[in-house]
């Protein structure tokens, strides 16, 4: 408990000591240099502060059906044959499309309220960014697409450890079994393309959905999260490794990169399930032409 002495009456002076949490989450991050044009968002103070992540609350909430049908996914010849593995030192993340690098396919696609979005790059956090009823899952693998008008939509799954072998998800040991090396193209196995959707998304599966926020500098608003009730478990290895990986570079001393959750700011959370993962007929949706400066920017930034 802490004492504190009361002003004299009239007087407008605060004690010394004088403090509150309501911006403890900000940290220095606004301070963060951006491209020219890109403004830093990470105080809140823009528009409607949606930022994230949040919290999820299962515990006594009843939340909206949304109103717009859910996210359908599409793997154009079964998804992408190679993607560029990427040591961002506070992060590490696999790119499959961006002009301005090696990384050139758009076969993985989700199209959602009247756009389509091409699957930029996706990467991991340790812990989950995203709460449920303020628990963080071990991980929480972010799946970040861009529409052709520059908007973004982001996919995000939980990931936890324990549990029998046999649960455990074969596509994302797999990736983590290759290291954390530097930047480096790598090969998908013979037949199976690199998709994401196909390995991570059930079929007809849950989802919350809320307007949040890049969860790394610059912070820009306007993404729609989508992050699936269904987790999925890897090996407890393939965490500790990660975490190992980041104390060196860019995580926090306990090899952490996850944001804090952010106020809700009165924002909506609505629920809905995923429409189609990956028909096997029926035709490959357009995405128009993609800003390949944006398209890099969110390779580098989201």
């Amino acid at each position: 408990m802490q004492l504190k002495s009361k002003p004299a009456q009239g007087s407008s002076a605060k004690a010394a000591g004088d403090f509150n949490y309501r911006s403890f989450h900000i940290g220095d991050w606004p301070e963060v240099p951006m491209p020219d044009g890109i403004v830093n968002q990470c105080d809140g103070s823009f528009g409607d502060g949606f930022q994230g992540p949040i919290n999820l609350q299962v515990a006594g909430a009843s939340y909206e059906t949304s109103a717009i049908p859910g996210p359908k996914f599409y793997a154009k010849d079964g998804g992408c044959s190679e993607g560029l593995f990427v040591n961002k030192s506070t992060a590490w993340q696999v790119d499959l499309y961006d002009p301005q690098s090696e990384a050139g396919c758009n076969n993985l696609e989700m199209e959602w309220n009247g756009k389509v979005y091409v699957m930029i790059q996706f990467h991991w956090h340790t812990l989950s960014e995203d709460t449920v009823d303020f628990h963080p899952f071990a991980m929480q693998m972010h799946m970040v697409h861009l529409a052709d008008d520059n908007s973004l939509a982001v996919v995000g799954v939980l990931i936890d450890t324990g549990g029998p072998w046999f649960k455990q998800n074969s596509f994302l040991n797999g990736i983590f079994t290759t290291g954390f090396d530097s930047q480096r193209m790598v090969s998908s196995p013979a037949g199976h393309p690199i998709n994401p959707y196909k390995s991570l998304l059930q079929k007809h599966g849950e989802f919350w959905h809320y307007q949040g926020s890049l969860t790394t500098p610059p912070c820009s608003e306007g993404v729609q999260f989508f992050t699936a009730k269904d987790p999925v478990y890897i090996a407890a290895v393939h965490v500790t490794t990660f975490m190992d990986y980041l104390k060196v570079r860019g995580g926090n001393s306990y090899g952490q990169n996850h944001r804090p959750i952010q106020p809700l700011n009165g924002r909506e959370v609505t629920v809905g399930r995923w429409a189609e993962v990956c028909p096997l007929l029926g035709e490959f949706p357009d995405a128009g032409d993609i800003n390949p400066w944006w398209a890099h920017f969110v390779e580098e930034y989201a």
